[in-house]
C-alpha cells in the first residue's frame, strides 16, 4: 500500500507522475538499500490495479533477479517468450516486468533486451532498478524514463523507528547501521534475513568476531565476488560508524580508537577496490589491520 511506502517527497512526486501518464518502461535509480524494489512492486500493482501481495500470483507478472552476479540473455529469451503471450482484459496496461539489479545484465543481455524496448508490447509495462545507470548501455538509458529515488529524511526515518516498538537503544543502532537507507532500515527493525544487504551486515559482523587467520580464510571466497565484498566493506563502514557513535556516548577512549581505526581501514581497502585493485590484496591488508 502507498501508505507504508517512506519515500522523499521529489521522490514521490516523480511516481505520482508516472503513475498518472505511464510510459512503457521506467528505470528506478538510486542506492541499494534504498527501497526501489518496494516502489517498483507499488508501481506494478497500482497500475495492474491489484493488491501487491497477488503480484506473485498473477498470470501477467514476471520478475527477474540476478541469477549469482548476473542476468543473462537465457533470462531475456524467456522474457521474450512471456511477452508473446496473449493477455486478457481490458485495461490498458494488462501486463507487468520488473528487473530488479538491472545493472547485473550482461552486454549480450542488454542487447537482446534493447529490442525489446524499441517495440515493447502495448499491454505492457516495465520497471527496472538500479544502483548506478552507468551501468546501463546508452542506447538502453534513452528508451527508459527514469525516476531517482532519493533517500528519506531523517526525521521520516524516526518515525518508522518509532511505529516498530523496538526499545530506544535498538531503534539508534538500526539508524546508524541502515545509513539511513529505508529498505535496509525496514529489514533491520523487522529482522528480515532476506534483505542482500543484510546479509552484508551479518558476513561483516561475523568479520569483526574472527581472529587474523580466520578472516583470511575468507578472503580467497570473498575476493572472486568483487561486489559481495564491496557491499561487506560498506556494512563494516556502518557497523564502525555506529560504534564510533556509541563508544563517544560512553567516553570509551580505547573503544573509540578501536572503531576509528577501523573505518580507516576499512575506507583504504574499498578505494582500492574501487581502482579495481586486486580485491584480494585489499582484503588481505584489512583483515590484518582489524582488531583482533
Amino acid at each position: 500500500m502507498a501508505k507504508q511506502l517512506i519515500l522523499h517527497e521529489t521522490t514521490r512526486a516523480q511516481i505520482d507522475r508516472f503513475l498518472s501518464n505511464p510510459t512503457q518502461a521506467v528505470l528506478l535509480t538510486g542506492a541499494d538499500g534504498n527501497g526501489k524494489g518496494s516502489i517498483a512492486d507499488h508501481i506494478v500493482s497500482r497500475l495492474l490495479q491489484l493488491d501487491e501481495e497477488k503480484l506473485v500470483s498473477h498470470p501477467y507478472f514476471m520478475r527477474i533477479v540476478p541469477n549469482g552476479s548476473s542476468i543473462s540473455i537465457e533470462n531475456i529469451r524467456e522474457l521474450q517468450k512471456f511477452l508473446q503471450l496473449k493477455t486478457i482484459g481490458e485495461q490498458p496496461l494488462r501486463r507487468a516486468l520488473i528487473i530488479e539489479h538491472a545493472q547485473a545484465l550482461t552486454t549480450e543481455a542488454q542487447n537482446a533486451y534493447l529490442k525489446l524496448l524499441e517495440e515493447p508490447p502495448a499491454d505492457t509495462v516495465m520497471v527496472l532498478t538500479v544502483s548506478s545507470s552507468r551501468a546501463l548501455l546508452p542506447t538502453m538509458l534513452s528508451r527508459l524514463q527514469t525516476i531517482i529515488v532519493h533517500s528519506p529524511t531523517e526525521a521520516q526515518l524516526q518515525a518508522m523507528l518509532q511505529a516498530s516498538g523496538k526499545d530506544e537503544a535498538s531503534q539508534r543502532q538500526a539508524y546508524f547501521m541502515s545509513g539511513g537507507l529505508p529498505g535496509l532500515l525496514t529489514a533491520l527493525i523487522s529482522d528480515d534475513e532476506t534483505h542482500p544487504l543484510l546479509a552484508s551486515v551479518t558476513t561483516a559482523k561475523e568479520i569483526l568476531q574472527k581472529s587474523p587467520f580466520e578472516r583470511l580464510c575468507l578472503v580467497d571466497g570473498l575476493s572472486k565476488q568483487k561486489e559481495t565484498a564491496a557491499a561487506v566493506l560498506e556494512a563494516l563502514d556502518r557497523i564502525a560508524q555506529t560504534g564510533v557513535t556509541g563508544a563517544a556516548a560512553k567516553e570509551d577512549v580505547s573503544r573509540l580508537r578501536q572503531w576509528h581505526a577501523i573505518r580507516k581501514h576499512t575506507a583504504i581497502a574499498r578505494e582500492e577496490l574501487s581502482r579495481s585493485a586486486s580485491a584480494k590484496l585489499a582484503l588481505s591488508n584489512l583483515f590484518l589491520h582489524l582488531p583482533g
